[in-house]
Order: C-alpha cells, then sequence, then structure tokens
C-alpha cells in the first residue's frame, strides 16, 4: 500500500526535523532517521517511499552526505549585484498625476516692421 501525499509530506518534514535537529555537523545515519520516523508513525520507516522521500531530498539540495551520513545542506547567500538606479519616470508616463498638463511655450509674434 503506497502513502497518501499528507504522509508523504509529513515523512518529508520529520526527515528535515531529525536532520535539523543535530546541533554538530557531524550528520545523522539512516538508522536514526528510521527510528525517529517509527516514533512518529509506527512501520514508516520500512516503507519503500522513505527511501524515495530521502533520495529527493538529496537531489534537491536539501540534504547532503558527509562521511555517509546525513546533514542539512546550508543555502550560500548570494551576493546582491550593485542596483542600478532606475530614472525616474516623469509624471504622465509613470501613470501619476493624469491631470497634469504640459506648459506649453508660445513663440513671441513677429511683427511687421514698417520700412522707411
Amino acid at each position: 500500500m503506497t502513502l497518501s501525499t499528507a504522509d508523504k509530506s509529513n515523512m518529508r518534514k520529520w526527515i528535515l526535523m531529525v536532520v535539523a535537529s543535530v546541533k554538530s555537523s557531524t550528520g545523522v545515519t539512516i538508522q536514526r532517521i528510521k527510528k525517529f520516523l517509527d516514533s512518529k508513525q509506527v512501520g514508516i520507516s520500512s516503507k519503500p517511499e522513505m527511501k524515495l522521500t530521502l533520495k529527493k531530498l538529496l537531489e534537491t539540495g536539501h540534504l547532503g552526505k558527509k562521511d555517509g551520513k546525513f546533514v542539512i545542506k546550508k543555502s550560500r547567500k548570494k551576493i546582491p549585484i550593485k542596483e542600478k538606479k532606475r530614472p525616474k519616470l516623469s509624471p504622465k508616463k509613470s501613470g501619476r498625476n493624469l491631470n497634469y498638463s504640459k506648459s506649453v511655450t508660445k513663440k513671441p509674434i513677429q511683427t511687421e516692421k514698417n520700412e522707411n
């Protein structure tokens, strides 16, 4: 019998809990993970989905292996790229002050000069 999706997500959460609960960086053995899972739900550690869940956690990078033990993989903080300054948009382009009207400069009227 296969596990429901709720059981699978609980198993995934419990595996991450037991690995994260270790204070040192030595890791957790598979036996300790199985013992913790059985304490939560009897017989869940003997299901084939447990190995698949561990494998998926390793593939996605949530867990890692160190000396044959499972450890939490800490994500590296990305160094932010220096943000470029965006030019300020004019009120018309930004959608603000829609009632804003441009001032129009008029050319001075040229008067005809009387030639004498």
